[in-house]
């Protein structure tokens, strides 16, 4: 091989071993494998194990694992992140390379497959090499956001040993995800110039005001067909959740719960079997064509509702501050309802971080969640301003509407306004992240519910990390407010 891939350690590590900080003098298995560099191409490589005869380790260049013949083993990886990553048994990346990939994703808005293959038309050198495949890419892609996730909080990776790679990585992601949620972006205690502002700005004792832009993209993963069920499909490719599995075998039709015949997913009604069969013909190229030209018959449609395929989340809800950096991101399944909106900033702003509620939500259809805050007696929010976005203000809502002149126009806050600045804050911050952000259905739209939300998030997390970057470079001052002020009250938000 053109290089040798080892463990980091020589001697035994494990505590109660009789043999720790001996050399480890048990059986060295070496094998070939094929190691993908950025800067060096493909590249063939011995891959060598140690082993503890005593404690009964395996050392593997990126993990150990005890009592590897056991199915209930677990293999610890070593602190931080190696320089190269076991993707798969015969195939190590470069963490350099996949920090290019990273990059390609979040910036190209790249899938798994178009990485390899740009890889293996511009990088790969060795001709009769392995091709990087797609799956390998985004095998290495998961494992070093979970190793670079355990470094943030300085922990040690776990995972199965015995087992595909694929299903090794699962409850590791889904663990991933659920810290991620309503405050587990690291930057979602962030603040900047561009989002934090003194009001007035000569005053002797000016306050500190800061804003989010909250809105939704049309972007989602496949869902069970049943109304309101939110439970995960055993396949991206499933219809129905292990719940409601029965539902296979009715009728597709909304509200008729006869069973499906004849092969199809429709009864014999014939409304029913009318309506998947204009579906089906739909499709074709010949009916489109033919089509053309003739009066479209839509009574059958009209009369008859129905799901003959899959379904997908409605959209995802963002919280952006005005500077663009994203705080938070929420699923919602059904609609963008004004409950969960509702929700969403409470999640995002929960009761024990008082402070963390800004002074200024922006939000397209503030006006109806106002309405519905009003209506639920929340009074959380009697402190805080919900101005409809400058853009559709303009656009979208009209004069003649009473409750969104008087409690939503963002002209009617005066510290929003500065003659000699103009805008105080960028209320568009959401419309144009949104247009990163939705680039991404096509690479996300057929992924299972866990990997979905592991990507977006990681997507999330890189943009951020870039923003900051920018942020800093423009002498923007972006920082993270301490927990401890944001345990703070309210009232106390005053500054000099």
């Amino acid at each position: 091989g053109a290089e040798i891939i080892a463990p980091p350690v020589r001697s035994c590590i494990t505590a109660d071993c009789s043999e720790r900080g001996k050399p480890l003098g048990g059986k060295k298995n070496d094998y070939l494998a094929t190691l993908y560099t950025r800067q060096r191409g493909t590249l063939a490589v011995a891959v060598y194990s140690l082993y503890c005869k005593v404690c009964k380790t395996t050392y593997r260049p990126d993990y150990l694992v005890r009592n590897a013949s056991s199915p209930d083993s677990v293999r610890e990886y070593y602190p931080g992140v190696p320089e190269y990553i076991e993707a798969s048994e015969y195939s190590f990346v470069d963490a350099k390379l996949i920090s290019l990939f990273r990059n390609q994703m979040a910036v190209s808005h790249a899938s798994g497959e178009v990485v390899a293959r740009i890889y293996n038309m511009g990088l790969s050198d060795l001709p009769d090499a392995r091709p990087l495949s797609s799956e390998t890419v985004w095998h290495a892609f998961y494992l070093h956001a979970l190793l670079l996730d355990c470094e943030r909080r300085s922990d040690i990776l776990h995972l199965p040993h015995a087992g595909p790679h694929s299903a090794r990585l699962l409850r590791a992601l889904e663990a991933r995800n659920l810290r991620m949620a309503g405050l587990g972006q690291p930057q979602w205690a962030h603040a900047c110039d561009e989002c934090e502002k003194l009001f007035p700005p000569d005053g002797s004792d000016p306050k500190r005001l800061n804003a989010c832009v909250m809105d939704g993209v049309t972007v989602g993963h496949p869902r069970c067909n049943r109304s309101l069920c939110t439970n995960r499909l055993r396949s991206p490719r499933d219809r129905f959740c292990p719940e409601h599995t029965e539902y296979n075998a009715k009728c597709s039709i909304t509200d008729c719960g006869l069973d499906a015949e004849d092969g199809m997913r429709t009864c014999r009604t014939p409304t029913h079997r009318q309506y998947e069969e204009d579906k089906r013909e739909e499709g074709k190229a010949f009916f489109r064509l033919k089509r053309r030209g003739k009066a479209k018959d839509t009574a059958t449609k009209m009369s008859v509702k129905g799901c003959l395929g899959r379904r997908w989340t409605h959209n995802e809800q963002l919280m952006f501050r005005p500077c663009g950096i994203i705080i938070s991101r929420a699923t919602f399944y059904e609609a963008e309802s004004m409950s969960n909106c509702l929700q969403f900033i409470l999640a995002t702003f929960p009761d024990h971080f008082p402070r963390s509620l800004p002074s200024y939500i922006f939000f397209d259809n503030n006006c109806n969640l106002l309405k519905h805050i009003v209506h639920n007696k929340v009074h959380r929010f009697d402190e805080v301003g919900l101005p409809v976005d400058v853009f559709h203000a303009l656009r979208k809502h009209k004069e003649s509407d009473g409750f969104c002149s008087l409690n939503c126009n963002p002209a009617n806050f005066p510290e929003l306004y500065s003659e000699l600045l103009g805008w105080l804050f960028n209320s568009s911050a959401a419309e144009q992240g949104n247009v990163w952000f939705g680039k991404f259905m096509p690479v996300v739209r057929e992924m299972s519910e866990i990997h979905y939300n592991f990507f977006l998030d990681e997507m999330i997390l890189i943009h951020n990390e870039q923003r900051v970057a920018l942020l800093a470079k423009r002498g923007c001052r972006p920082r993270l407010v301490p927990l401890q002020e944001l345990v703070l009250p309210r009232e106390v938000a005053s500054c000099a």
